[in-house]
């Protein structure tokens, strides 16, 4: 009797191991390992756009090329699993309208200034949702996409570098 109820643990420990090959650990929630390397590229996308920003000069058409480049690669990044209206969301966030990342670069080089304390508040905003839908596509709870969205911005410190922006001379 003791070797069927052993047996049996066997048998459950050899299942749950075997169900947890391929997951990875991303701010203590298992997520696949497809997962788990877009959330990693994410990162670095966001890493990279952030870096753009912080370099972008109205009078150097090389670093406001960089930002647009930077702002389309993240914004097909994020987009596979999102709804049309999350897409929507994004592409407001990092497009070319009013306060989209490239339409508030294009206005700065239109009208010749660098970025401000203001500018920075605004790409905050965005960032926001940035943030909120990257971690949407990657959780399946509020609380794990919580979780992700916390840890992002700690593993990208965009928060911090988007402070920065403003503060430049």
């Amino acid at each position: 009797m003791w070797k069927k109820i052993v047996a049996t643990f066997a048998v459950l420990g050899l299942l749950i191991t075997l169900a947890a090959c391929g997951q990875k650990s991303y701010a203590g929630v298992q997520v696949s390992e497809k997962k788990y390397e877009r959330v990693q590229s994410e990162n670095d996308d966001i890493k990279t756009l952030v870096t753009a920003l912080q370099k972008f000069r109205y009078d150097d058409d090389k670093s406001a090329n960089t930002v647009y480049k930077a702002a389309d690669k993240l914004n097909q990044e994020l987009r596979p699993g999102l709804s049309e209206a999350q897409k929507n969301q994004l592409g407001a966030a990092l497009g070319d309208g009013a306060t989209g990342v490239k339409g508030i670069v294009k206005a700065a080089v239109s009208k010749q200034y660098n970025f401000d304390d203001e500018v920075a508040s605004q790409f905050h905003a965005n960032f926001r949702i940035v943030f909120d839908l990257a971690s949407f596509s990657i959780g399946n709870s509020v609380q794990q996409r919580s979780k992700i969205e916390t840890q992002m911005r700690k593993d990208t410190n965009a928060d911090t570098e988007l402070y920065k922006i403003g503060t430049q001379e």
